[in-house]
């Protein structure tokens, strides 16, 4: 079986009054998918519309495309109409710059769309495989079909050659995996295992990661691990049989043991360590014991995300489980419970929780 990818089609959303208020991420990101697309922006359902494909087209002819240039035009005149402010995390949680807070190496930028510089806000989305099976992202484990894995490692290579083929001391943050489990790909190991710190010393390093593999397969990334920025650790759940049922697959000793050892990690190495609980049916009552238990394992940044269909539910089924849906039964019941975490320090909301 293969994860089904919502398919993102470019999406002129309406205008919006933000003149004065610039997104960054136009002028500094770029997010690479499964299938090779990229995009001007971290979550390409918050931005929808691609700039093109790199197995077809260097990322100098993307950020140079009509379209790349449209997009970036509608941050400078205040517009976004490329933007879903209905899920955008950086419009939700009022996170765009002003000018005064915009750094120089993107002020120049906006004053004509047509100038860009090569993005160093890198991530890459490049294998589903994953050894859980979530409910919320798929139906059961998935393993990459032999067919895929050339398609994968092309995809892999041509990132490589665009932004890694020569050495350079400018910052790089490489975020990867967003799709499946950067422990579990053998891809996306031998990817970083080509990194080097010699050639590339600003990098900085963030993984998405479900955890439960990040200690057996730690060495694949230790001579990357002084450049590592942050490691975010999905766990869904602050009780055992909660876990068990929507990070299945997994098992409750076993985060606990992750999130130690990940814990001793931050503590000698110092990055950010942060936590994520994708807000559900089976959870929702669990949401302040989350930011507890995050907080017992000395969790910089507790995040909570909204519910995404990612095909593996009818629409029905989907309603029943987005317990933040307008119509869900336990929506009144569940924002109560957000408003209470509200207020804590170190929270991030990804999504519409209003």
């Amino acid at each position: 079986m293969s994860l089904t990818i919502p398919i993102f089609p470019a999406k002129i959303f309406p205008d919006k009054q933000l003149q004065g208020h610039y997104c960054l991420s136009p002028f500094v990101n770029i997010h690479i998918t499964l299938k090779g697309e990229v995009y001007l922006c971290p979550c390409p359902a918050w931005g929808n519309t691609r700039i093109g494909n790199i197995l077809d087209s260097t990322l100098d002819e993307m950020l140079s495309s009509p379209v790349a240039q449209s997009i970036r035009q509608t941050i400078i005149d205040g517009t976004y109409s490329y933007c879903n402010e209905l899920d955008c995390a950086l419009i939700i949680n009022n996170g765009l710059n002003t000018i005064d807070t915009v750094p120089s190496n993107v002020a120049w930028q906006l004053e004509d769309s047509s100038r860009y510089a090569m993005p160093y806000e890198i991530i890459f989305n490049g294998d589903v495989t994953c050894n859980l099976s979530c409910p919320s992202c798929r139906s059961e484990v998935i393993r990459v079909k032999d067919e895929d894995v050339a398609r994968q490692e092309a995809i892999g290579q041509l990132v490589y050659q665009n932004i890694f083929s020569k050495p350079t001391d400018l910052p790089i943050h490489l975020t990867t995996s967003g799709s499946g489990e950067v422990f579990a790909s053998p891809m996306l190991k031998s990817f970083l295992n080509r990194i080097s710190l010699s050639d590339f010393p600003n990098l900085a390093l963030s993984l998405h990661t479900n955890g439960l593999l990040a200690q057996q397969y730690w060495n694949r990334i230790e001579h990357l691990e002084s450049s590592i920025d942050s490691i975010t650790v999905s766990v869904d759940a602050a009780q055992a049989k909660t876990y068990e049922q929507v990070r299945r697959g997994g098992r409750w000793p076993n985060i606990l043991e992750a999130l130690k050892f990940l814990q001793l990690k931050k503590q000698e190495l110092g990055f950010n360590f942060n936590t994520r609980l994708i807000v559900q049916q089976a959870n929702y009552k669990e949401v302040v014991d989350f930011y507890d238990l995050s907080k017992s394992y000395g969790v910089d940044r507790v995040e909570y995300s909204r519910l995404t269909n990612w095909g593996t539910w009818t629409a029905d089924e989907f309603a029943q489980q987005d317990v933040l849906g307008a119509a869900h039964p336990n929506r009144a019941e569940a924002l109560e419970l957000v408003s209470q975490i509200r207020s804590r320090p170190d929270v991030w909301f990804e999504g519409n929780f209003s």
